[in-house]
């Protein structure tokens, strides 16, 4: 595999950094991060282009979430129909196949329109030295009513795919859970087939846990594993910072490549490390690298309190990538005990929206704030927050970014209105919620842990999502229409349980949900749904599914 050091381009304005801190500092060593963070790609501190207004420093905060769609994507198998919402009209574009929202068939799912899908990439990603080793698991959900689902999992041995675990026949509506060897990569470098092939004869969805036991390793997180043709030539990264717990804990980003003679161009928002076949750079220089099927290229920084934010990935036509985020251990505040293990496998700019329900984690108790990013993919992207009065942390409700630009801010409540708000833009963002550290302020348990939000033009109507059995709290964080009715399992989500956010229309329950597999379904009415487990000094979370379909089809830069 050979890379190739691009001329930086000539228009990086975008990539040129922009922090300002603006909260004061929380009591319990609660973080030197602001409540309105705004940074770009390389970290430079300077005055940002935005309108938000300033105002002091804060470890903690509260909350965000998502909304609601065309409908298009996965859900009921019998539905006749997608939910009728009043949303920001979607852009013209591909809209998919008129097929069912779950697809029945792997052609049906080679359409791309959800995350119900038959063949995945899943990756044992770089984490803290102590649990490197720890049991890497991908697990499998069968969403289909009346079929089996014959799954196996490679790895390309030699330049031939060869099985490692199965096949195995997993039944209608349940699950399996493949237990893989670590094969991770260390530091930045190229793996040759480095990744894990998953493939179904039905669609199924997919998630990695590393690792699995993570209530003993106390460094876990979660990821849905997006299917193929859901992947995109384009991707920006988002993430968290790198920290030091004694050793320096890096962050980084991976790629996946699903097709032979993948070109991919990275061009990195910070210094990033060399390793085998990646070369050394310096931020806004873009470098090439070769990849094959079922390669991986992991390029991770070690810059403090810096973090891959900003970097772009992009990759040669009809060669989309999947491009994963992570941390190998970070805090949240970067100086508040303890650090968890980030992964998030992040969705291509061409499925970004413009409208979401941030529906926050769990809060832990009645005043825990959670840590939000909001990131923009093109220039002059004007946000607005619509919040309740009890809200903390939300230090202007309108606020413009640049390309490459993030606001970050820590959100809380209290016990009647924890922090979710609604978030709308005049352009495609991406939303990422994460939880903070068990000894910030409010918390007590758990750890950080990460999931970019569905926006609600990707919201479906149906999803079979998996608890694993080994944390002791897990939580469905539920982001529906106001008064539209939710079942799971088959029955009814208790309306009491829904609080309203704002004057959005929508409203957010968060369930404490039983382990193993469950359906969640609200008929004709699209909804979010996030799964999200903590116990002491640990937490995993991840996206329940969401709807792929094409809704930026002509993405800027």
């Amino acid at each position: 595999m050979a890379w190739t050091t691009l001329s930086s381009p000539s228009n990086l304005s975008h990539l040129a950094s922009a922090t300002l801190l603006l909260a004061a500092t929380a009591c319990n060593g609660g973080g030197s991060e602001g409540a309105g963070t705004f940074t770009d790609s390389s970290g430079i501190s300077t005055a940002p282009t935005t309108t938000l207004t300033t105002s002091g420093e804060s470890g903690s905060g509260d909350g965000d979430g998502d909304a609601t769609g065309d409908g298009s994507g996965d859900g009921d198998a019998t539905t006749t129909g997608g939910p009728k919402l009043d949303l920001a009209p979607i852009p013209d574009g591909e809209q998919g196949g008129e097929g069912p929202i779950i697809p029945e068939t792997c052609a049906q799912a080679d359409e791309g329109e959800s995350t119900v899908g038959c063949l995945f990439f899943g990756v044992d990603l770089d984490s803290h030295d102590s649990v490197e080793n720890g049991q890497f698991a991908i697990a499998v959900s069968n969403v289909q009513e009346d079929q089996v689902a014959n799954v196996i999992v490679e790895l390309k041995q030699g330049g031939v795919w060869s099985p490692v675990a199965g096949p195995v026949a997993v039944n209608p509506l349940d699950l399996h859970q493949f237990n893989l060897a670590a094969f991770h990569e260390d530091d930045s470098g190229i793996k040759i087939g480095g990744a894990y092939r998953v493939s179904s004869d039905v669609p199924i969805i997919a998630y990695q846990f590393n690792p699995v036991d993570g209530a003993n390793s106390y460094l876990s997180d979660a990821s849905m594993l997006y299917p193929v043709p859901t992947y995109d030539t384009i991707n920006h990264v988002i993430g968290w910072k790198v920290i030091d717990d004694g050793s320096v804990q890096g962050c980084y980003v991976t790629v996946v490549a699903a097709y032979d003679g993948t070109q991919v161009t990275i061009d990195p928002s910070v210094v990033t490390l060399a390793g085998e076949n990646v070369p050394p750079s310096p931020a806004n220089v873009p470098f090439v690298l070769n990849l094959n099927e079922g390669d991986i290229a992991e390029v991770m920084t070690k810059s403090m309190n810096m973090g891959m934010t900003g970097t772009r990935v992009t990759s040669n036509d009809d060669h989309p990538v999947a491009v994963f985020s992570g941390c190998e251990c970070t805090f949240i505040p970067t100086n508040v005990y303890a650090c968890d293990h980030l992964e998030e496998q992040l969705a291509g700019v061409r499925l970004w929206g413009q409208h979401f329900v941030a529906s926050r984690v769990p809060p832990r108790s009645a005043n825990d704030p959670s840590l939000w990013q909001i990131y923009a993919s093109e220039d002059g992207t004007t946000v607005s927050l619509t919040t309740d009065p009890e809200i903390t942390g939300i230090p202007n409700n309108q606020f413009v970014l640049q390309a490459g630009q993030v606001v970050e801010f820590y959100v809380g409540g209290n016990a009647n209105v924890p922090g979710d708000f609604e978030v709308e833009a005049d352009k495609p963002i991406a939303v990422v919620n994460y939880m903070t550290g068990s000894e910030n302020a409010g918390a007590g348990i758990g750890d950080p842990a990460m999931i970019q939000l569905s926006p609600i033009e990707q919201f479906l109507p149906r999803y079979v999502v998996l608890v694993p059995g080994t944390w002791v709290n897990d939580v469905a964080v539920i982001a529906r229409p106001a008064g539209a009715p939710i079942t799971l399992d088959g029955a009814p989500i208790d309306d009491a349980l829904f609080i309203p956010v704002a004057d959005s229309g929508f409203e957010v329950a968060r369930v404490p949900i039983a382990d193993g597999i469950h359906v969640l379904d609200g008929d004709e009415n699209a909804f979010s749904v996030m799964i999200i487990g903590y116990d002491t000094f640990d937490s995993y979370g991840y996206l329940g599914g969401t709807g792929t379909g094409v809704i930026n089809p002509n993405p800027v830069g």
